[in-house]
């Protein structure tokens, strides 16, 4: 036993170890085939010599693919030195979508199948999907009805609650397909911007519910808004027609507080100006082109699942006490190569072009955040493993 273990001991403050593999996010990568509940924990050793037990399972979300270790400690370690034998193994934060589908008479255009069909079996196809098991998700459609029935000023009240309630899949999978195929696409109008805000209130409302998951708003359309008429009223139209002032509405929830971001989705090229407008401001970068049928209607929803999931991951517990956010370090070790320290920065805004990794709150932290170039490096290598040693002094820049 080392001088330090015998020190330690004399004070009657036997050292914890907590140590853990968290599967974190893949875009394309994704562990089909693995449960979405996580293994408990190896019982671990007290320093009296009992046992402690195993730890219980935990539910995961959708992806799976980069190894990430955890360990509580005293003073600055590596992976090495900071990890204890006891692992619990889990997959990253659990996704939830809310979808907003376009149900206007031009999606019952003349092709065979329609922009409706090909949207119904892509939907059907997704939900019932094995690989899809562990997502949440809730659905709406646009218009709401035949009526120009709108919320005051489309500022998006009506369409906040979703039609399909949020269920995880595969259970609330027979929820979406019945309410999809009892619609008709027969809307009169194409109220974009109160749908758009209506989907992205009740996606923060979501986030703010479920702060440990990873909430997205979906939109998808086949058209530009239409159609306001200074003579009707508002009562028949949203003012907002334009693809800079939709885009704006997106832009307004990304830097919100919690901040959601808007994927969009166009099955014809019509609304590529609105879509494009929505994503890039939404922080999605770019819309995702349907116009090809189910089968690119699939692939777009598959993108967005591994997108949106991101880089987050929850901070770990100790098992002795609360884990003090100012003593987290995070090291990166990829397939093959040496460990490499990610700096802790202030937040997503101080990321820049580099490395790193902040908090979610830095007051209140419950999740770690890889800066995106962090996001995209760990993404690439499915043999990469992320250290994170608590009890360590971070790195910062």
């Amino acid at each position: 036993m080392t001088h330090d273990a015998l020190r330690y001991l004399g004070l009657g403050m036997g050292a914890l170890l907590l140590a853990g593999a968290v599967y974190a996010c893949g875009a394309d990568s994704e562990d089909t085939t693995s449960s979405p509940w996580g293994k408990g924990g190896a019982g671990g050793n007290k320093p009296d010599g009992s046992t402690t037990n195993g730890g219980a399972p935990g539910q995961g979300g959708a992806a799976g693919g980069i190894l990430m270790d955890a360990a509580l400690g005293e003073g600055s370690m590596n992976a090495d030195t900071a990890c204890a034998a006891a692992h619990v193994e889990a997959t990253g934060l659990p996704l939830d979508l809310y979808l907003m589908v376009d149900r206007s008479g031009s999606m019952d255009n003349s092709t065979n199948p329609t922009k409706w069909e090909s949207q119904e079996a892509a939907l059907t196809s997704f939900v019932n999907d094995p690989k899809s098991t562990g997502l949440f998700i809730a659905m709406n459609f646009f218009p709401m009805n035949d009526d120009y029935t709108m919320s005051p000023s489309c500022n998006g009240t009506l369409y906040a609650m979703p039609k399909v309630q949020w269920g995880e899949l595969p259970g609330a999978a027979p929820a979406i397909v019945s309410a999809i195929a009892n619609q008709e696409p027969n809307g009169y109008f194409t109220p974009t911007a109160d749908a758009l805000n209506g989907v992205l209130k009740g996606a923060r409302d979501r986030q703010l519910q479920q702060p440990l998951h990873v909430v997205a708003a979906v939109i998808v359309s086949d058209g530009e808004p239409c159609c306001y008429d200074p003579d009707w009223g508002t009562e028949k139209g949203c003012t907002i027609e334009d693809a800079n002032g939709i885009g704006a509405i997106a832009a307004q929830f990304a830097a919100g507080t919690p901040p959601v971001k808007t994927f969009a989705i166009y099955v014809d090229k019509l609304a590529t100006d609105v879509m494009t407008a929505i994503a890039s401001k939404g922080g999605t970068g770019a819309p995702f082109d349907a116009t090809g049928g189910a089968q690119d209607f699939i692939a777009a929803l598959e993108k967005i699942k591994g997108q949106a999931l991101g880089c987050e991951y929850k901070l770990p517990e100790a098992d002795g006490g609360k884990v003090n956010p100012a003593l987290v370090d995070v090291e990166y070790t990829p397939g093959t190569g040496s460990p490499t320290k990610y700096p802790k920065v202030a937040n997503q805004n101080a990321c820049g072009s580099d490395v790193g990794w902040y908090y979610d709150d830095p007051a209140n932290p419950q999740k770690l955040i890889l800066c995106p170039v962090a996001c995209e490096v760990v993404k690439k290598d499915d043999k990469g493993k992320l250290d994170i040693l608590l009890g360590c002094t971070p790195d910062t820049r």
